[in-house]
């Protein structure tokens, strides 16, 4: 068990890296709001109605840029527990559901609350939010992590 633990720690040796801004799901949101805004200008609308929309949503996108710019930066890292997420002095444990070439969907790890269960908290890690080979470093992790649980799941399916 500990040759096992050491030999994880050097293919995993992976410190904190700090999470960029992703230009992938601004992009994303982006394309929304432009699409909204289209299908808006579509049906009727007064014009103070959308004096207001307009107004409203400058405010909004000012507030959300404001709040991007002063927040406190996250970071993510492994060490011999997993994958673990450093946000805004919080520290999570994260377990990967999907992992692709452009984004890395985990499933924060947290007591099992009522809204725990009912709504549960994902992290999605664009790969332009770190460099090429951290990505690579959690991605690979994630489909050793996702595979294991799935062998397991099948394990305690077929044992029963």
């Amino acid at each position: 068990m500990p040759v096992l633990l050491i030999l994880f720690c050097l293919v995993f040796s992976l410190k904190t890296t700090e999470l960029k801004c992703s230009w992938i799901s601004v992009g994303l949101w982006l394309f929304l709001v432009v699409a909204y805004a289209a299908l808006l200008q579509v049906y009727w609308m007064p014009a103070y109605w959308r004096a207001l929309l307009y107004l409203g949503g400058g405010l909004v996108g000012l507030t959300l840029l404001i709040r991007m710019l002063h927040k406190p930066l996250r970071q993510i890292g492994i060490d011999e527990q997993g994958v673990f997420l450093l946000d805004r002095g919080g520290y999570e444990r994260l377990l990967f559901i999907r992992a692709n070439g452009v984004q890395l969907i985990a499933k924060a790890d947290q007591e099992q609350t009522f809204w725990g269960k009912i709504w549960p908290k994902y992290r999605v890690i664009y790969r332009d939010s770190v460099g090429m080979e951290v990505y690579q470093v959690l991605r690979s992790y994630a489909a050793q992590q996702i595979l294991r649980r799935r062998s397991e799941e099948a394990k305690k399916h077929f044992d029963l």
